[in-house]
């Protein structure tokens, strides 16, 4: 009896034992495990700084990593008061014509399509005359000219075409010329924002107008779709001198430079050096 308490003493001892030996196996490989995290965190910390310390590497002279350099554009609202102020001429209209066919026609040929600042220019307004004032100083006999429009004139087919940069311009414009055009004149609304194109060219084919005022792009359109004729005409006056709220002219916005080039060479050189014509183009 006294020998099987002995026996089942000592097997529950081993037990234990075993028992506790396990724990401290478990320990042991949870440390083990612990430490290799430990060491992999510290590797990666390791890894990463090495990067972030590492020179950048440009191309095969291995030096640092160089920033954009931003360039330091002037605008025009930092141009002096002088510069603001100077009115455009009819060698700027040539040279901006010049810059967009320069490299792809020959010589021979722009001298027919280009303007001739002696020839093919009205005076241009100093900046003392108002609108109104200006158009009857190159038009004295626009009286006449309305009267021949309604008479024999041809629908869509104004005298004068006045090109300008933006709706709200065009719509101040032609408030500012009702004491020049009169009580017959019909005036075509010819530009883009709050007018649909469809309206307009209904306007052209039902109508005669004899003066039309517009923007590059609507008037392209409205030439090309053959609603808007051009044989009338005896003056095409670009508003080249007016400044928007961010001081740039009808020139100065790309979009509007390239629409107004296309116009110009495409459409209205054609008649203002036609031989039997007597258009002349306009800075207002």
């Amino acid at each position: 009896m006294a020998d099987d308490l002995d026996d089942q003493w000592k097997l529950s001892d081993n037990n234990y034992n075993e028992v506790d030996s396990d724990d401290n196996s478990k320990d042991v490989v949870k440390d083990d495990t612990e430490s290799l995290t430990s060491e992999k965190k510290g590797t990666k910390r390791k890894a990463d700084d090495d990067m972030q310390t590492e020179p950048a590497i440009d191309g095969d002279n291995k030096t640092q990593g160089k920033k954009k350099k931003r360039r330091n554009r002037r605008r025009i609202t930092e141009a002096s008061k002088e510069e603001l102020s100077k009115q455009g001429t009819n060698k700027d209209v040539r040279t901006m014509m010049l810059k967009s066919v320069e490299e792809k026609l020959h010589a021979d040929v722009l001298k027919e399509i280009l303007p001739d600042p002696a020839t093919d220019f009205f005076i241009c307004n100093s900046g003392a005359l108002s609108p109104s004032e200006y158009f009857t100083s190159i038009l004295p006999n626009w009286r006449e000219l309305v009267k021949k429009n309604i008479h024999v004139g041809k629908n869509g087919s104004p005298c004068v075409l006045v090109v300008t940069s933006s709706a709200i311009r065009a719509v101040n414009l032609i408030r500012d010329l009702k004491a020049f055009t009169g009580d017959k004149c019909k005036v075509g609304k010819l530009f883009s924002k709050h007018m649909k194109i469809e309206d307009q060219k209904k306007f052209l084919t039902k109508f005669k107008c004899q003066l039309g005022v517009g923007t590059p792009n609507r008037l392209l359109a409205l030439i090309k779709q053959g609603v808007l004729q051009t044989e009338s005409l005896v003056a095409i006056v670009l508003d080249w001198n007016w400044r928007n709220p961010k001081m740039k002219r009808l020139p100065d916005v790309p979009e509007i430079q390239s629409d107004l080039t296309h116009l110009l060479m495409d459409h209205l050189m054609g008649v203002v050096k036609g031989s039997s014509s007597s258009c002349k183009l306009a800075l207002l």
